[in-house]
Formats: structure tokens, sequence, C-alpha cells
């Protein structure tokens, strides 16, 4: 039943917005063609700061970020030079590099949009301030059916400065074994949109067969609420409510 839930789950989040094109990946020929916004639109934050170093690398900047530094000797054409005073871009890559960290920030600053929209969000539910709550997510058809409770359950449990990300994906999850249910509550932001969940997901562990009488767990019992956001002119949307189980 959690299989079941936990795919459906991504299927409906990954159908409520269009998949991003897949941007460049190497700054080969960024020493003499220009990049245009859109070759690096989707690029993630850890992506962009990586292409900026490429063309810094490619001159022979020495690194002092020892990951960096190793990354890039692991390239044939990485010949370090003994002074980084001693490295000078060309028209074409400072423009490049302009454009890259203009974008990073543009970036950035989508990410702290966002999650501050969450940490707002947040001290509503912990306030109690359910009439609010229920303003933001009244257009959905399952508004009355998905509970405000549970909302304010994945709310409460969330440290959205505790959220981290690997290129364009974050995720701060928390699971919870009550001994009877497993429960997961999490926040996540993929190519599909940007998520909060609530998962009653399965029997706790401690039961070695909830099919007898010292429980009385059942797996009908089990079911899946989620919210989908999106980010639209530099704020959040909210999109819709899915429920499973």
């Amino acid at each position: 039943m959690f299989i079941r839930l936990f795919v459906l789950f991504f299927i409906l989040l990954s159908g409520s917005l269009s998949l991003t094109a897949q941007g460049i990946t190497d700054c080969t020929t960024c020493s003499t063609t220009l990049l245009k916004p859109q070759d690096i639109d989707t690029l993630s934050v850890d992506e962009l700061r990586l292409l900026t170093n490429e063309i810094y690398a490619r001159k022979g900047y020495k690194f002092s970020n020892e990951r960096y530094q190793d990354y890039f000797q692991g390239f044939e054409w990485y010949k370090p030079l003994a002074d980084n005073s001693q490295v000078k871009l060309s028209t074409a890559e400072e423009k490049n590099v302009k454009l890259l960290q203009d974008r990073r920030k543009a970036r950035e600053e989508e990410r702290q949009v966002i999650l501050s929209y969450f940490k707002g969000l947040k001290l509503l539910a912990v306030n109690g301030n359910n009439a609010e709550l229920k303003i933001i997510f009244a257009s959905s058809p399952y508004a009355e059916e998905a509970s405000i409770d549970y909302l304010k359950a994945v709310l409460v449990r969330m440290d959205f400065d505790d959220v981290n990300w690997y290129k364009n994906n974050a995720l701060h999850r928390v699971e919870v074994d009550n001994g009877y249910v497993k429960m997961r509550y999490s926040f996540s932001i993929s190519s599909g949109g940007i998520a909060l969940e609530y998962n009653y997901m399965a029997h706790s562990d401690l039961m070695e067969d909830f099919g007898t009488m010292f429980s009385g767990y059942m797996s009908e019992e089990e079911y899946a609420v989620w919210w989908v956001f999106s980010y639209e002119n530099g704020k959040v949307v909210f999109k819709e409510i899915g429920m499973a189980g």
C-alpha cells in the first residue's frame, strides 16, 4: 500500500507542471562563445557555480577549495598556474562569468522567497490560525476532505532552516514510528513542483505481523495527502491538493 501511495504521489506531482529542459553541462566553448540566458535557465545554484569555476579552471586558476581542486585535476586540460594573479579572462569569459553569477544570485533569491513563504505558513499553523490557512486552500475540491489538521501536522514538524539541496531538488522529511503506524511528513522541491506531504503509510516496525489479535492495525487505513505549489513570477502559488488511499 505504501509503495502504491508513494508512486502515485510522485506521478501526480510530476504531472502538475511540465518538466524543464536540461541546460548546458560544461564550458568547453565559454572562452569564445557567449552564453545565452536560455542556456542556463534550468541550472541549479551548484551547477552555475561549477560552470563559473570551470571558466577560471580552464585559465589555470588554482582553487583553495579542495573539492573543486580535486575535481578539476581529473581533467587533462587542467593546468594550474603557480600564481592566480596570472589568470586573465577574455572578454567573452568575463561576460559569461557575469551571466552565470547573476543567474546564480537569482536562483538563490528564488530559494529564499520559497522558504520564507513556507515559514509564514508554519507560523500560521503554530499560532492555530485555521481560518487564514483555509482561505489559501479553499480553491481545491479536496479542501474539506484534506483536513487542515493534516496540513498543520506537516508544517509544525518542518524545519525550513534545515532544508538541503541537491541540484534543483530540496528536501526536509520527518518520519515517525509510534509503535502502531509509521507516518511521514515532508517538504520537497523538484522539477514537478513544490510539495508538502502527509503520509499515514505503514504499520510499525514493532509489529511482527499486524494481522493478529495483538494489533488492531489494518492496511486499509493507509492514506496520503499532499499539497502542490509552484514558483511563478517571483512568488509561491498554491496549485492543488492530491489524495490517495
